[in-house]
């Protein structure tokens, strides 16, 4: 599994950086808003993301993961409330290095630009409205990076057998932590 995960790595790597730049291009610093991306209802879906941050999740020690598998139980009952991710602890993310793709991605303004379909656009979250605005749009594309995750999720489910859809919140992944 280490060398998917390797895979993984590399490919978040990538996103960073996109990401820094293009934060870099508006001047835009995430310090955290009133409605925060970690309060944000994010279905996850590729297994090898998962089995990723749980390899991660499961290296804490006994009590920190009934803790984690309560805070996700909990998540999960109050999901209406917009309550914090359950991986965020004192405004931080536990498992920052290894959080999935779309929680790596989310903020910027970006496109998706597939061949015979039509480009969409995001403007990017509240908090940065104002520095999104007054500045030229940086041309962010997240379809490379998609069709990379595609390429190392195909390979990771043959290797581990594994079919049919995930989808999934970082919730649910952590109520598969073993104790």
């Amino acid at each position: 599994m280490k060398q998917f995960f390797k895979k993984l790595d590399l490919l978040y790597i990538k996103m960073d950086r996109a990401f820094d730049k293009a934060a870099d291009h508006y001047g835009f610093q995430c310090n955290g808003c009133e409605d925060n991306c970690c309060k944000s209802f994010f279905y996850h879906h590729t297994f090898i993301e998962k089995d990723y941050l749980l390899s991660k999740a499961n290296e804490f020690d006994y009590d920190r993961k009934i803790s984690l598998k309560k805070s996700a139980a909990l998540y999960l009952d109050t999901i209406k409330h917009k309550p914090l991710c359950p991986l965020n602890k004192d405004d931080l993310c536990i498992l920052y290095n290894v959080r999935p793709m779309i929680c790596r991605l989310h903020g910027i303004p970006h496109h998706l630009s597939m061949p015979g379909i039509e480009t969409k656009q995001n403007p990017g979250c509240d908090a940065g409205a104002s520095c999104f605005n007054s500045t030229n749009y940086f041309s962010f594309d997240r379809i490379p990076f998609y069709k990379e995750m595609t390429e190392i999720e195909k390979e990771y489910r043959k290797k581990v057998a594994v079919s049919g859809k995930i989808k999934q919140t970082i919730a649910h992944m952590l109520l598969d932590l073993s104790v």
